[in-house]
C-alpha cells in the first residue's frame, strides 16, 4: 500500500532538516571554508525571522526554534505533497477510454 504524498512530504520535511543539520555537525571543514549545508542554512532557518518579528523576544519562544522550524517544514512538505495528490487524482470527466457498461 503506497502512502499518499501528503503523509510523504511530512515525513520528508523534517528529515531533510535533520539531514543538513547532521551534514553541518560532522563538516570537516575550518571556520574560514564551507560546506555543502552551509548554502541551505538560511533558507532552512528563514521561518524563524518571522516569528521573532511577530513575537519578539520572549523566552517561550526562543527555546523552542528549533521545534518550530521542524514543524514549519512538516507543514511545507504536508503542503506540496498534498497538492502533488490532488494534482495526480484522475478526474471522473477525464476523457481516457473506459468499458462500455
Amino acid at each position: 500500500m503506497r502512502l499518499p504524498y501528503a503523509i510523504q512530504g511530512l515525513i520528508l520535511g523534517p528529515v531533510l532538516v535533520g539531514l543538513f543539520v547532521l551534514l553541518k555537525t560532522f563538516c570537516p571543514a575550518s571556520f574560514a571554508q564551507s560546506c555543502l549545508s552551509d548554502y541551505f542554512a538560511a533558507p532552512i532557518f528563514l521561518p524563524l525571522i518571522f516569528v521573532h518579528k511577530l513575537f519578539g523576544d520572549s523566552q517561550v519562544i526562543l527555546g523552542q526554534d528549533f521545534l518550530f522550524v521542524m514543524m514549519y517544514w512538516a507543514f511545507v512538505g504536508f503542503f506540496l505533497g498534498f497538492i502533488f495528490d490532488l494534482y495526480n487524482r484522475p478526474s471522473q470527466y477525464s476523457p481516457e477510454q473506459r468499458p462500455p457498461l
